[in-house]
């Protein structure tokens, strides 16, 4: 069969604008809530950036806690996150998802309150192990909102728009940041129900995030209802009835019928199973550069005068994203998973190097572009690897399987982020007493480890080329 000529055939970013616009023209037949989901995603994510973007310089400048003090407990409360994730989903499942944002956003709010007024240790350190829950459940919460907000005609671009405005939220945390840091330079006192509370210049961002908090809870309350009609969720809509469907659904209802015990031996007994969490476990140190860039980088733009840059430059990434993934996502579709990750892998490790060759805005643009560029092209596919090579009706072990190792990330990044800052870029420090190029390089060839590896075991660790064999 001959190859279709270019005549005629719609260009690749035509492809992408009518593949949008039509997910776009879906999603205005989904119930309105869908858009409430949005919303409260794009406000949480501000909260979440803006606060993982300053918390380094809240626990050093504010708390006065040394560099490894503070990385580690930046580690322990965004690991914490990570585990906490693995539970939380019971609960919201148990109490219909108005109920769960409700309940969610409250304890958001008493954590953001607990850091945003006062800097006392035995205030501030539970309030971050709350807030640290409460990430942790609103993470997965707005994400099966969107899942039941959509129809099942836009599901697909549900999710798609789901990514998309999870980035809106980090490019407003980003852009913002340096604005509201520069304007609030002083704290300020203020008297409520008989307090006298100060909020620090830092702490304005959490105030922010306080603010932000409770706009959601008005449109929880306020615009989303408990019960849609079906007639809204297009619940009738003809179904998929091919064969492989049907055999999916008989292989899920099997594993519905056994305990979670059984499930999970059925799982790690199998060979392949292990072979993907190792090939899961490698790309735990390229992830960790996503980590960095929230302890590690806030506080090194302090160090080296760059400080009214951070929120401009870190922006430079989900701009990137939010345009970039569809994109990469088209040019790549016809290659295989695991090559692409390879690829975007390479780039992303292959990014901090930039940072090895001297302290300059240039030198951290090009940083943070192609660090975009490397995760554009292997991150969504992540997802569609472990959904390819999970045997039927294990889908869902897989997948929560494989964001495990991101607990280990977290836990190692917080305090290797203070080691390195103590000892090679301390704060005071001048231009000849710090060697920040050495920090980055020890960042790179840490990350480069990954990319390396999954090219030198490819044969071993390709489980979807395991599987076809």
């Amino acid at each position: 069969m001959a190859a279709p000529t270019a005549a005629g055939q719609p260009t690749l970013f035509a492809r992408i604008a009518t593949d949008y616009w039509d997910g776009l023209k879906n999603l205005v037949h989904c119930p309105r809530e869908i858009w409430f989901a949005y919303l409260i995603k794009v406000l949480e994510s501000l909260c979440y950036f803006s606060s993982v973007l300053v918390l380094m310089i809240f626990l050093t400048q504010d708390m006065g806690l040394t560099d490894t003090a503070a990385g580690t407990i930046f580690g322990v409360f965004s690991a914490s996150m990570s585990f906490f994730m693995l539970f939380v989903g019971f609960i919201a499942d148990s109490m219909g998802i108005k109920k769960a944002l409700i309940v969610g956003l409250l304890i958001a709010l008493v954590g953001r309150l607990a850091i945003t007024f006062t800097t006392e240790p035995w205030i501030v350190y539970p309030g971050l192990f709350v807030l640290s829950v409460g990430f942790a459940y609103m993470i997965p919460l707005i994400a099966a909102a969107v899942k039941l907000f959509s129809t099942k005609k836009a599901q697909k671009y549900a999710f798609s728009w789901y990514y998309v405005v999870m980035n809106v939220g980090s490019f407003i945390a980003g852009i913002s940041l340096d604005w509201l840091r520069s304007t609030f330079t002083e704290a300020i006192q203020f008297s409520f129900i008989g307090l006298d509370l100060i909020v620090r210049p830092i702490q304005i961002i959490f105030f922010v995030a306080v603010l932000a908090t409770l706009v959601s809870l008005v449109v929880v309350i306020f615009f989303v209802r408990t019960h849609i009609p079906a007639e809204e969720l297009g619940r009738d809509e003809e179904g998929d009835s091919s064969g492989d469907a049907e055999e999916t659904e008989k292989a899920r209802a099997e594993s519905e019928g056994k305990s979670a015990w059984q499930v999970m031996k059925e799982v790690v007994s199998e060979k392949v199973f292990w072979i993907f969490m190792a090939f899961i476990f490698l790309l735990v140190l390229v992830k960790m550069i996503f980590q960095y860039n929230h302890s590690l980088y806030p506080l090194y733009m302090e160090r080296i005068g760059l400080m009214e840059w951070t929120g401009k430059l870190y922006s430079i990434n989900p701009l990137i994203i939010i345009f970039l993934v569809p994109v990469m996502t088209s040019i790549t579709s016809k290659m295989k998973s695991y090559n692409v990750i390879v690829v975007g892998s390479f780039i992303a490790a292959g990014s901090v190097f930039f940072m090895g060759f001297g302290e300059s805005i240039m030198l951290i643009v090009m940083y943070q572009v192609m660090l975009s560029l490397g995760e554009a092209i292997y991150s969504p596919r992540i997802y569609d690897y472990t959904a390819t090579i999970a045997p039927k009706g294990k889908e869902a072990s897989y997948m929560a399987y494989s964001k495990a190792p991101m607990f280990f990330a977290k836990v190692g990044a917080g305090p290797i982020t203070g080691i390195l800052l103590a000892n090679l870029c301390a704060a005071g420090s001048t231009e000849a007493t710090r060697n920040s190029e050495l920090m980055w390089i020890i960042v790179g060839i840490s990350t480069m480890i990954s990319p390396i590896t999954l090219i030198l075991a490819r044969k071993w660790l390709d489980v979807e080329r395991r599987k076809t064999a």
